[in-house]
């Protein structure tokens, strides 16, 4: 049988560009959370609170815990004001993917992985033009192991945001992150000529941005385990 989990879950959720640096992430959580204060119903808020903490937490700082759980906070408060939010949705299921590597038993893991799976398939599924939570899902799943046989959704949604990357409909960032993870997924299933091509695209659209120099030194998929 396969090695279940040595489990590398890491959500890169790119969309929102950079990842923040340690300094940038408690002054923008401090700032939207006085935004949230005065607003508390105002979803914008929440959404970006929810990603915000959510990309945090998957960069395994040592605040990565509690960021964690103040993306779900923020994620299931968004979610009673419009259980219809894809992205919110699809970023919560990402979350709950996260969760599994706090769990000791493999059993404990692999639940909280499909509970994850369940609702980020869910949110694509309700809302299949939404391009954030389709890249959140294949982003994600991207970097689980293959036990769990995500390979054809994370190829399709990522066919599906490329041909559209290629288009120009998405901003100049979010087009580069495409062509990032992209690649890792290509290069994951064996594909290297494609991811290489995949990034050297993605570098062309902005050569001088950050995410470019992400590009030339992408993610390796080959630590996941099989």
């Amino acid at each position: 049988m396969k090695r279940l989990l040595l489990l590398t879950l890491v959500g890169w959720l790119a969309l929102i560009g950079p990842v923040h640096a340690a300094d940038s992430y408690a002054n923008d959580l401090a700032a939207w959370q006085a935004k949230l204060a005065a607003q508390p119903a105002n979803p914008t808020n929440l959404i970006v609170l929810g990603k915000l903490c959510h990309n945090r937490a998957t960069k395994d700082g040592p605040d990565a815990g509690e960021a964690l759980k103040l993306a779900q906070n923020y994620l299931n408060q968004l979610l009673k004001l419009n259980p219809h939010h894809a992205f919110g949705r699809a970023l919560l299921g990402s979350a709950t993917v996260i969760t599994a590597k706090e769990a000791w038993l493999p059993t404990t893991k692999i639940s909280r992985v499909r509970r994850g799976l369940a609702e980020l398939d869910a949110a694509v599924k309700e809302a299949p033009d939404d391009e954030n939570a389709r890249f959140t899902r294949a982003s994600n799943n991207v970097f689980l192991p293959d036990f769990f046989e995500r390979k054809a959704i994370v190829l399709a949604d990522f066919a599906w945001l490329q041909e559209r990357t290629d288009k120009g409909l998405f901003n100049t960032e979010f087009r580069q992150y495409v062509c990032l993870y992209h690649g890792v997924a290509q290069a994951k299933y064996g594909d290297r000529a494609k991811a290489e091509k995949l990034w050297q695209t993605g570098i062309a659209i902005d050569p001088k941005s950050k995410v470019a120099d992400e590009l030339r030194s992408p993610p390796n998929p080959g630590n996941v385990a099989k």
